[in-house]
Formats: structure tokens, sequence, C-alpha cells
């Protein structure tokens, strides 16, 4: 057992959780803040995993971050944790590359994206300038929510109402299809849903034009080193502020004091560590379910987020090729290989969705049928080695435990079926794979307690109640900070953290 009496124990060590601590820990020197991880390397999801006989580095979740350009949102948090100078950045003029029936590309430019798509589908103009401008005026609004709230910008107030009323409670696939008549521009225009974990008939348009303005007004890049670099530096800033990252340790329960309902600390593998507050950067269901013991004062909580639907998985291929992916047909950092044939594709998630144990019918909605995303690491860094990623979004639902025959067979059955997908439009690439390995749902949930092994946190739906866990949570100092209640992405994690330790209130300091 700790002796010591820190200010903060956090569980878990997730990007959310180590801006907050260093953002927190700058502010006010002294503080005393421990974060446990039951991992190897601190970062959860934003870190990496190595194949030294392979020569690569393999990131487990930063393809890009948005919000990089220099008024960027995220940009600016890097500024004030002190980042922005240790870092290398990877800007691309390309958004994606279209591949599949239609080969595109979109450049990050907005004006350059309108004219190319002008060009691409001429009859589609009337539809792609009010897309373009629903982008301008309320995804800026959407991704200026945190200036918002400080007073550092004054919306369009009835730019606003207009969109809660009528663009929140819609989905992307409706907006798109009442602007378009297209199949294959819609689908081309509703990708960046993936970037949030949903597919475009899951995800709030009004959300969505938010994530779309953050990649395509203010930047996307990608650093050097990745997500793992990024954890390091700032649990580097942490310790030399005089808090601790412990590896290896197993947070088995939040202890409580039921007499006065206060939180206390933590039980872990390694003893108990006591605290004046716990941080729990783990997602709230797994939280619920696994971290505290059944009482009473906690059931109004419990069915509050057993309302929260998670968004999608990801059934993860990586790659190592022998040979430079852009002379495989992959000259760009990212590629989106879209669906043959969209309303198809919509119709078999629909029916997996019915059905979602249906081992069939999820692998052809997912593996077979839907939209993939394919990264080329090496082009944005190249010491990582020759690496591709191929991610499709999923559903852990029809995957058999692991460690079973089933749960092998069926890894090796993604692995060739999406292999057999990339490799029917980019045939040079399958000749040149030299490592291939899959991550199931299972993995990602097994090493970060994920719930449902989803990375990007809850379902950004048209119907998705906020994220009020923290309201009146009936156990004081005990308090939830992840892509569970921040929003999906690194922007959303990093700049909810910001703002949370910008407010926090200083009864958790040393005396």
């Amino acid at each position: 057992m700790s002796e010591a009496v820190w200010d903060i124990v956090c569980v878990g060590s997730g990007i959310a959780a180590l801006t907050y601590a260093a953002a927190l820990t700058a502010q006010r020197p002294g503080l005393r803040v421990l974060l446990l991880e039951q991992h190897t390397v601190a970062g959860g999801y934003s870190s990496e995993f190595v194949r030294p006989k392979q020569g690569a580095r393999f990131d487990c979740s930063l393809h890009k971050l948005s919000g990089m350009g220099e008024q960027g949102n995220l940009r600016q948090v890097f500024r004030s944790l002190g980042l922005e100078g240790q870092i290398r950045l990877h800007f691309s003029p390309v958004l994606f590359q279209a591949a599949g029936p239609l080969w595109l590309e979109v450049s990050e430019s907005p004006e350059q994206a309108l004219a190319g798509l002008l060009q691409a589908f001429p009859g589609q103009r009337e539809g792609l300038l009010r897309f373009f401008d629903d982008i301008a005026v309320h995804g800026k609004n959407g991704y200026l929510q945190f200036e918002m709230l400080q007073g550092r910008y004054e919306p369009d107030f009835a730019a606003m109402r207009y969109a809660r009323k009528h663009l929140k409670n819609i989905t992307v696939r409706d907006a798109l299809r009442r602007m378009f008549d297209d199949p294959q521009l819609r689908e081309l225009l509703a990708l960046p849903s993936i970037y949030v974990g949903s597919f475009p008939e899951q995800c709030s348009y009004l959300y969505f034009l938010h994530v779309v303005y953050a990649n395509l007004y203010m930047r996307s890049a990608y650093m050097d080193g990745g997500s793992q670099r990024l954890s390091n530096l700032l649990v580097e800033q942490i310790r030399a502020r005089g808090g601790e990252v412990v590896l290896n340790v197993n947070v088995e329960r939040i202890l409580v004091d039921k007499s006065s309902m206060r939180a206390t600390g933590v039980a872990t593998d390694r003893g108990e560590f006591l605290a004046r507050e716990v941080l729990v950067n783990a997602s709230p269901v797994y939280a619920l379910e696994q971290l505290f013991e059944p009482m009473p004062e906690l059931e109004a909580s419990r069915q509050l987020v057993s309302r929260i639907r998670p968004a999608n998985a990801t059934s993860t291929l990586y790659l190592v090729l022998d040979a430079d992916p852009a002379r495989l047909g992959l000259p760009h950092a990212e590629t989106m290989l879209l669906a043959d044939d969209p309303d198809a594709a919509w119709s078999a998630r629909e029916r997996s969705r019915a059905d979602p144990v249906n081992e069939t019918l999820a692998e052809e909605a997912y593996w077979q049928r839907s939209s993939l995303e394919i990264t080329n690491y090496h082009a944005l860094d190249a010491s990582g080695g020759r690496v591709v990623i191929v991610n499709a979004l999923d559903d852990p639902r029809h995957w058999p435990r692991r460690k079973t025959p089933e749960y092998r067979a069926k890894k090796k059955r993604g692995q060739q079926a999406l292999l057999e997908r990339v490799g029917r439009h980019f045939p040079d690439l399958s000749d040149h794979i030299v490592y291939a390995e899959l991550s199931s749902p299972h993995t990602y949930q097994r090493y970060t307690n994920n719930t449902a092994g989803s990375g990007y946190g809850a379902l950004v739906a048209p119907d998705a109640a906020p994220a009020l866990i923290n309201h009146r949570f009936p156990v004081a100092g005990v308090s939830f900070l992840s892509a569970w209640v921040a929003g999906s992405g690194y922007e959303a994690a990093m700049g909810y953290s910001m703002f949370k330790a910008s407010t926090a209130a200083p009864a958790a300091a040393s005396v």
C-alpha cells in the first residue's frame, strides 16, 4: 500500500488523461498526480506496437491529427502544452484518395476540393455548393464550441438555432440523399464519418459537419513517431513536474467511503493508492460494471450509461511491404476504398444489425461491402518501415471468444477478406506483402477496456443524449474523462481535457 495521499489518481493513461494531467501540473506546481496504466506503455489507444524482425512500427490509432493548421484547435493545444517545438509535422495536400468504382483525389484545401468535385460531378453543382456552405457555417460553429464556451468566439446564433432544429436530428445518409442523386458521390462525401467510428446512416449530420470542417479548413497532419511519441512527450512533462505514470498495474476497484459517499483512492494488484480525487480515464460502462462495488446509490448512473451506444469497433489489417507503397498505387497518406455498391452496403449493414451475432451477415457487411480506410504510414514517417494499414469498421458481437479455434479461424478469414478487397484495386501491392497481422475488436478491448472495443467512444447518433455521467455523480471525488465524454478523436479528447483543466476546482491541490 502506498503511504502517500495523492491529489489525483487516474485510472488509465489515455490521451485525454495525459493531456489533463500535463495541463493541470503546469498550472499548479506541486500538484501530486498519479496515472495508473495496465499496459506496458502509456497512451491507451494512443500507442504503438513493434515487430522488430520486420523493422516495423504500427500505430494503434493515429492516422492524422485534425486541427493542426496555425489556427486549429489542436495546434493551439500543442502550443499551450509546449509541444509545438518538439514535434515534426507532415501535411499532405490531399485529404484522401478515393479508389474503387470512383478514382478521385480530394484536396485538403476547401476551395480546391469543391472545384475538383464540381469538375467530377458537374450535374451536382447545387448540392455541392449547399454542402460546402453547411460545412463553412454550421461546421465552423460546432468546431469552435470550446472557444465559444470561453467567450472567445461569437457564433451566428440564428444559424445555430437552424442547425439544432434541422441538422442535428438527421443522419449523414439522409442529409446527403436530400442533396444528391448520385450514390457514389454520397458515399464519397460521407467518408469522414469513419473518423468518428460511424457509418453515414448512424452519424448526426451536424456533428459530421464539424469533423469535415476540422480537416478541410483547419488542416490535418501526422507527427513523427506517431501517437506513441505524443503520449511519451506528455508523460515526460507530467514526471518533470512531480507527477507519476506507473505501467503494468491493474486497477481492480475504486475505494469509496460509504459513510460519506466519497472516493478515497483505488485498489490495484500492487496495493492501494490513496487520493483526494479519482479520475476515470476508461469507458463509464466498464467503470460502473467493474470498478465499483454494488451500491444502490449508483443505480441511476448505471441506467444512464446503459443508454450509451458505442461507436463501431475496428478490424485492422497491419501490413509490411518490401517496396515503397507509393510505387504500388498508394502515393498519398490516406486512401479510401469505396464500396462497390453503397446502397447494397447499407442494406447489408442493416441486415447485420438486425442479427448482430450472425457471422456470415457481418462479414459480408463490414469486410466485403463497406468502404475501407487505407493509411500509407511510410509516406507519413518512413522510419516506421514500409507500413500500410487497412481499417474496417466492425462490430464485436459476431466475433467468437478470444483464444478459441473459432476466433483464430475468423481472424484468418478477416485477413483474407481484406487482402482480397485491397488486391482487387491494388494488384501490385499484393505481390509485395512480407508480413500481415489482423487486430480484431476483441484485441482493442483487451488492451484498452473500451466497451465493445470502440476506441472512438460513444456513437454520435442524431438521437444521442449528452454524456452527463459527471453531472451529480453520487460518489464525490470521482470524475470521468475520455473519448466517451469528450467526443471522438484527438482534437475532441485533448481539447476537452484542456478545457476541463482550465476550469478545474483548486481544491485538489496539495496544501
